[in-house]
C-alpha cells in the first residue's frame, strides 16, 4: 500500500524543469500570477499576488417581484443550449448551480450529472483551504522564532548558551527572511552567541479551538486510502505523468520548484539547493561550482573538466552570384554528471559532480534539500555572521523536552496570506504544505500523518453537514489522479463556506475574473468580470472552474462545472465554463421572465 508523504519527502517540480536527479521525483506546481493592471490593485511585498479587496462580492439580493420560475426556466434553457455542442458528445460533464436565497438557503437553479464521481484537479485545494481556515483558525500565523535554551544567558550583548530555531512549518520562508531575525538580534544589541543553534523537532500542535472542541466530542472513522501519486518506484511523478494538461493555456499558472522534507514543519527556500556548475577558460581546465544559497552541510565533490569551448565557423561556399557565406557551430564534449547523495537525517549532503562541460559555458542543476532542519540551521549561523553576529557553537538538530524559553527574535506569516497565494496561483507546493501542517497535529488520533490530514478534511464537511462519502483526499493539491469528489460536494461545500460565516474570509482568496491569479485572462469585458471569484482544476483530459458569482439582481450563486475524458485542448471546454459563469452574472429575473427559452 503506497500512502503519500509516507516516503521521506518528495519533489514538486515545474514541468520544463532540469530531469530528475537523485532517489526524488518531481511535480510540476503553480507558479505567481502577474501583476494586474486593473485599477485598485497592489501587489504583496515579497509574494507576488494582487490584493482583491478593491473587488469583494456583493450579495444584495432581498427578493424578486418578477416570474421567477419562467425567468429560471429561461436561464436554464440557455446553460442547456451551452452545453449542448458537439466537443460533449464523449465527454463526461458534471455541472452544479445554486442560488442563495436572503435568508442563505439555497435554490437548485441547474444540475447536469451531479452526484458523478469526478475528478477534482486542482479545485481538490478548495477542500483544502477551507479546512485549514477551520483547522487552524482564520488568525493563525506561521512563526519562525530564535528562543534562548534553557540554562541560557543573556549578559549585556552575549549570549551565553544554546539557542533554538523553531519554525512551524512556513512553505514560503526564504534564506534572506532569516535576515530579520539576525536583525532582530542585533537591535537588542546581540553581537555574540557563546554556544550552537539547534533546529527544534518539537513543534507545536496548533488545532482551533473550534475544531479541538469537535475533534473531542465526535467518533471519526478512519478513512483508509489504497494509492497516491507515488508510483511503485518511489518517485512522485511528474505533473505531465500524474495528469497535467502540457497544453493547458495561458491561464494555469506553472512555475517554481518546491520540495516536501521528512520534517513539515521546516521549510527554507522552498528546500531547494541550485548548483551552478561553470566551465573554465580553455579546454582541460577544471570547473568551478556555485551553491545558492551557500550551506555548510552541502559539500561538493568536484571532479568535473571544461571540454573545448564552443565556437563558430564561417566558410564560403558556391560561385558567381550564388556564392554565400555558411556559419558552423560546433560544441564541445557535454558529459556532465551531477547527482545529490544523502539522507534526510544526514550531517552531510554530497553534490558530486563528474564529466565535462564545454569550456566558458555553464549549467544549473536544482536539487531537494535532504536535512531540512541542518540546513536551515546552518543557514541561520551564516546569516548571523552577514549580520555581525559570530556564533562559536555549531548548527546542530534535536527535539527538545518542552518549548519554554524566551524568545528573542520571531517571524509571523499568515495563513490568510499563504492560502491567498495558494488559491489565486493554484500552488501546489502550498497546498502540500497545508496538507503536510494539517498531518502535524498530533492530537488528532490517526494510524499515520497522512491519515490525521485526511481525517480534519473529512470531520470539517461533518461540520458543514456535507456529504464527504464520495470525496477521497489522496493529496492537498488535486494532482493525484486518485482523488474524487461530485460536483454536488464542490457546491454543497462552497454553500456551508457561507452559511459558517467565512465567506467574506475564503472569497479573498480566491481568483478573480479578468483581474488576477488563474481567471486574469478570462470572461473580460463581461458581467463577470471583477465579480466572479472561483478555482480552476486542469488536468490530462480534466478541466473544472468552481466559486461563486453574483447576478444581475444581487444575487449570489455557487456553481461547479468540470469537462473530462475530454480529447485535445481544454479551450473549448474553457470557452463554455466562461459562457455560464457569464450568463449567471448577466441574469435579471425580470430581463429573463419575458424570453422565450432558447431564443436568449
Amino acid at each position: 500500500m503506497l500512502q503519500l508523504l509516507k516516503n521521506l519527502s518528495f519533489h514538486i517540480w515545474h514541468k520544463s524543469a532540469w530531469p530528475l536527479l537523485g532517489l526524488l521525483g518531481c511535480v510540476a506546481l503553480a507558479c505567481g500570477a502577474r501583476k494586474s493592471s486593473a485599477p485598485g490593485g497592489k501587489i504583496f511585498d515579497g509574494i507576488g499576488f494582487a490584493d482583491t479587496s478593491a473587488y469583494p462580492m456583493r450579495v444584495t439580493f432581498k427578493g424578486s417581484t418578477a416570474d421567477t420560475a419562467r425567468a429560471l426556466s429561461n436561464l436554464r434553457a440557455e446553460l442547456a443550449d451551452i452545453l449542448s455542442g458537439r466537443e460533449f458528445r464523449k465527454t463526461v460533464t458534471s455541472v452544479k448551480i445554486v442560488f442563495f436565497e436572503p435568508n442563505d438557503s439555497l435554490h437548485d437553479v441547474f444540475a447536469l450529472d451531479p452526484n458523478a464521481i469526478i475528478l477534482p484537479a486542482s479545485t481538490e485545494k478548495l477542500f483544502t483551504s477551507s479546512s485549514t481556515l477551520w483547522a487552524l483558525g482564520s488568525k493563525y500565523s506561521f512563526t519562525t522564532k530564535i528562543d534562548l535554551a534553557p540554562g541560557a544567558t543573556v549578559q549585556g550583548s552575549r549570549i551565553t548558551g544554546n539557542v533554538y530555531l523553531r519554525p512551524t512549518g512556513d512553505p514560503t520562508l526564504r534564506s534572506i527572511d532569516l535576515d530579520d531575525l539576525a536583525s532582530q538580534l542585533r537591535a537588542k544589541g546581540i553581537t555574540s552567541i557563546q554556544g550552537d543553534i539547534i533546529s527544534d523537532l518539537a513543534g507545536e500542535n496548533p488545532l482551533s479551538d473550534e475544531a479541538k472542541q469537535y475533534m473531542a466530542t465526535q467518533q471519526v472513522h478512519e478513512i483508509s486510502v489504497h494509492d497516491s501519486i507515488v508510483g511503485e518506484n518511489g518517485i512522485v511523478a511528474s505533473l505531465d505523468s500524474a495528469g497535467a494538461d502540457s497544453t493547458a493555456d495561458e491561464d494555469e499558472d506553472q512555475g517554481e520548484a518546491g520540495a516536501l522534507s521528512l520534517f513539515p514543519n521546516f521549510s527554507l527556500d522552498r528546500n531547494i539547493v541550485s548548483v551552478t556548475v561553470l566551465g573554465g577558460e580553455a579546454k582541460g581546465s577544471p570547473v568551478s561550482v556555485r551553491v545558492n544559497p551557500p550551506i555548510s552541510i552541502v559539500k561538493v565533490s568536484n571532479y568535473g573538466t571544461s571540454s573545448a569551448p564552443a565556437k563558430v565557423h564561417t566558410r564560403r561556399v558556391g560561385r558567381g552570384r550564388h556564392r554565400r557565406t555558411i556559419r558552423t557551430f560546433s560544441r564541445g564534449a557535454m558529459t556532465l554528471r551531477v547527482s545529490s547523495k544523502g539522507e534526510p537525517t544526514d550531517p552531510v549532503q554530497t553534490i558530486a559532480i563528474a564529466g565535462q562541460i564545454p569550456a566558458r559555458s555553464q549549467r544549473t542543476y536544482r536539487f531537494a534539500l535532504r536535512n531540512v532542519p541542518l540546513a536551515m540551521a546552518a543557514v541561520m549561523k551564516w546569516r548571523l555572521a552577514q549580520s555581525g553576529i559570530t556564533l562559536t557553537g555549531r548548527p546542530r538538530v534535536e527535539r527538545a523536552p518542552s518549548q519554554e524559553g524566551e524568545t528573542l527574535a520571531m517571524k509571523h506569516t499568515k495563513l490568510i496570506d499563504l492560502l491567498t497565494q495558494m488559491n489565486k496561483r493554484s500552488d501546489n507546493y502550498l497546498a502540500e504544505s497545508m496538507f503536510r501542517k494539517l498531518s502535524t497535529i498530533a492530537s488528532v488520533a490517526a494510524t499515520a500523518p497522512d491519515e490525521r490530514a485526511r481525517k480534519l478534511m473529512h470531520s470539517w464537511l461533518q461540520v458543514c453537514n456535507v456529504d464527504g462519502t464520495k470525496c477521497t483526499f489522496i493529496d492537498g493539491s488535486g494532482l493525484s489522479k486518485s482523488n474524487r469528489t461530485t460536483a454536488s460536494t464542490v457546491v454543497n461545500l462552497l454553500a456551508a463556506i457561507k452559511q459558517q460565516g467565512l465567506f467574506e474570509t475564503f472569497t479573498h482568496t480566491l481568483s478573480v475574473a479578468g483581474y488576477d491569479g488563474t481567471l486574469r485572462n478570462r470572461m473580460k469585458g463581461t458581467p463577470a468580470q471583477y465579480n466572479a471569484h472561483g478555482k480552476t482544476g486542469t488536468l490530462n483530459g480534466v478541466t473544472a472552474l468552481a466559486g461563486y458569482v453574483t447576478t444581475g439582481d444581487g444575487q449570489l450563486a455557487a456553481y461547479f462545472i468540470t469537462m473530462q475524458h475530454y480529447r485535445g485542448g481544454p479551450w473549448a471546454f474553457k470557452r463554455d465554463q466562461n459562457e455560464i459563469v457569464e450568463a449567471l452574472a448577466g441574469f435579471k429575473y425580470a430581463d429573463y421572465q419575458t424570453i422565450e427559452p432558447g431564443l436568449r
